[in-house]
């Protein structure tokens, strides 16, 4: 096997991958903090493959210096057991996606993981005792004429891939192009550990590992994408209700003969009510509070023409200088009004508040309806479309207490933006 050596082209390769690591990681950092284990093990690949690419810059700036062969060999070692800790992640990361509630799954990933432990100890070891790399007397890494051993160290990363692929041929519960998808995943790597194996001295590794991190993280962008569409076209499909425009349209048929300035004013309401949920369901920019408070006044003057006695409004706005995404209170008010208040026979009270924080301008929509279950709110599709329209939109908060025949509390808070100093002349 040739003993080339590319030491700057691979300093250049492992720092411009470092950088596109780098920025995927920043850019979706805050929001796999604020998500589920589902996305754990992508985060535990990004940070693999960080130090991995790091310790070999630092590897290749030592090469053919006998002064800092030590750190050679240390960050070479670091680089390795990274390289194989990422290739578990990315197993890891196959099997939530394709495999999520799975006990052979699991079980085979608990294998893989205390094969990755032995890798580690065996890439440890070898920098001890140099059985399968060591440095020469020109400190540069060459493969020793052990085979066996050789094998040994590429033995968890080809299993590895091996499993990958057959993991992602047969999983039955995703589609053609998903398990596609991850079987072109591995072969970036996979090409790399090849020509690292082929001609020593060129590192493509974990350049391969960066370049599927960018595709799994624009396949995960493409996803959310499609998710945020879907939320959006259900936003829409929810605020269309065609029972309350016939509830509606029926209260100011009722109102005609006996009160026609109402049923006019009644009318305009709905008019604007209908306007403003149109033109705000597809918006992707955030709105000032008093436009969404404006659509929900409309929105309770319509429901108060209906329920008079049974529903009463109150009021507590102390702020409202702040921004927040479209149609984020109007559908919490609408579940309180519809699943709360007017479920009780003698109806409630709703109060809708405002007030800010040091750090956050929060709203609050209190009612004293029959309550939720707080497990079945959580799963109502309206609140988490809200919910995740705000963390997506604005990095806000939607928090739900509920109590059985006592009523609702949804808090929303929206962070302040941070002032700029000014600069001093």
């Amino acid at each position: 096997m040739a003993d080339i050596y590319f030491p700057y082209m691979n300093i250049a390769l492992d720092a411009f991958a470092l950088l596109v690591t780098l920025i995927v990681f920043a850019s979706c950092f805050q929001e796999f903090l604020n998500q589920t284990v589902k996305t754990r093990h992508f985060l535990f690949l990004l940070c693999s493959v960080i130090v991995a690419l790091i310790a070999d810059i630092v590897s290749w700036v030592g090469e053919g210096n006998a002064s800092l062969s030590t750190m050679t060999v240390i960050s070479n070692t670091v680089a390795s057991c990274a390289g194989q800790a990422a290739i578990f992640c990315f197993m890891g990361y196959l099997k939530e996606n394709l495999y999520e509630s799975s006990r052979a799954a699991s079980v085979i990933l608990k294998i893989f993981r205390v094969l990755c432990v032995f890798s580690m100890l065996f890439s440890i070891g070898n920098a001890f005792f140099g059985y399968a790399f060591s440095l020469n007397h020109q400190s540069h890494w060459h493969q020793t004429e052990n085979v066996a051993m050789g094998i040994v160290y590429l033995a968890f990363p080809i299993l590895s891939f091996f499993a990958i692929v057959l993991m992602a041929a047969f999983a039955r519960r995703s589609t053609k192009i998903n398990r596609m998808a991850f079987v072109l995943y591995t072969l970036f790597p996979v090409a790399g550990i090849i020509l690292d194996y082929t001609v020593h001295g060129l590192s493509l590794t974990y350049v391969g590992l960066t370049v599927s991190v960018l595709v799994i993280y624009t396949s995960i962008y493409l996803k959310k994408q499609k998710l945020i569409q879907s939320q959006h076209n259900a936003l829409m499909l929810s605020q269309i209700n065609p029972h309350f425009i016939y509830n509606t349209l029926s209260t100011i048929a009722s109102m005609c003969d006996v009160s026609p300035n109402q049923a006019k004013y009644l009318t305009i309401d709905f008019s604007r009510y209908l306007r403003q949920n149109l033109s705000n369901v597809t918006g992707e920019t955030m709105v000032p509070f008093e436009q969404e408070l404006s659509h929900v006044e409309c929105y309770l003057k319509i429901e108060k023409a209906r329920f008079r006695e049974r529903l009463n409004v109150l009021y507590s706005i102390q702020c409202k200088e702040f921004e927040l995404p479209p149609l984020s209170v109007q559908p919490i008010v609408e579940n309180a009004v519809k699943h709360g208040i007017t479920k009780k026979a003698e109806g409630g009270t709703l109060k809708i508040s405002t007030y800010d924080t040091e750090t956050h301008y929060v709203v609050e929509i209190i009612d004293d309806g029959i309550g939720f279950d707080f497990e079945s709110t959580e799963k109502h599709v309206g609140l988490e479309n809200v919910r995740s329209r705000i963390a997506a939109m604005c990095h806000g908060e939607l928090s739900v207490k509920s109590t059985v025949g006592v009523g609702t509390r949804v808090t929303i808070e929206i962070p302040k933006k941070k002032k700029k100093k000014g600069m001093r002349r």
